[in-house]
């Protein structure tokens, strides 16, 4: 901010009890964050909580199917399925850290259960020629071939 010249409040609080109060916001954003490292059952309904009416919940997150194609033993996404679908929840790493990750059923369950209308899921997927500073994770013949990310859309209805 300095660098900028701009000044603007940083908060620091927990995704599931946000400190700001009903209908504070007209946008909620969340880049590989909130909903992936804290539980979407927790954190959907807080962001929801705090917009206005017709409020924008827009959050990116990594695919259901890439967790589904992750490979453990050689801790690399393949193109065979690893994991069971429908028992994705909650990871528990051994470096003590957490991600979530739900279904797409299940996504569309805690949005609508939370009062919201998903407006939009896109998948994305990187054009030929792109470039990434993650070239470990996600190779990008994979990632041509199935979404390794996802953008959510949700709104809030206007009353």
């Amino acid at each position: 901010m300095a660098d900028k010249g701009t000044r603007f409040p940083l908060v620091n609080a927990s995704a599931e009890r946000l400190p700001f109060a009903d209908a504070s916001f007209d946008i909620v954003f969340c880049d590989h964050g909130a909903m992936s490292f804290a539980d979407p059952e927790r954190t959907v309904p807080e962001a929801a909580r705090v917009l206005r009416p017709n409020g924008l919940l827009a959050f990116n997150m990594v695919s259901p199917l890439l967790f589904t194609c992750w490979n453990e033993v050689k801790d690399q996404v393949e193109s065979s399925l690893h994991a069971v679908y429908f028992d994705l929840r909650r990871f528990d790493y051994q470096e003590g850290f957490v991600e979530y990750q739900l279904p797409y059923g299940a996504w569309i369950d805690v949005l609508r259960r939370s009062g919201l209308i998903v407006e939009d899921l896109i998948e994305l997927q990187p054009p030929a020629g792109a470039t990434t500073t993650y070239p470990d994770l996600v190779p990008f013949d994979w990632a041509r071939r199935w979404p390794a990310e996802n953008i959510w859309k949700a709104r809030k209805p206007s009353a």
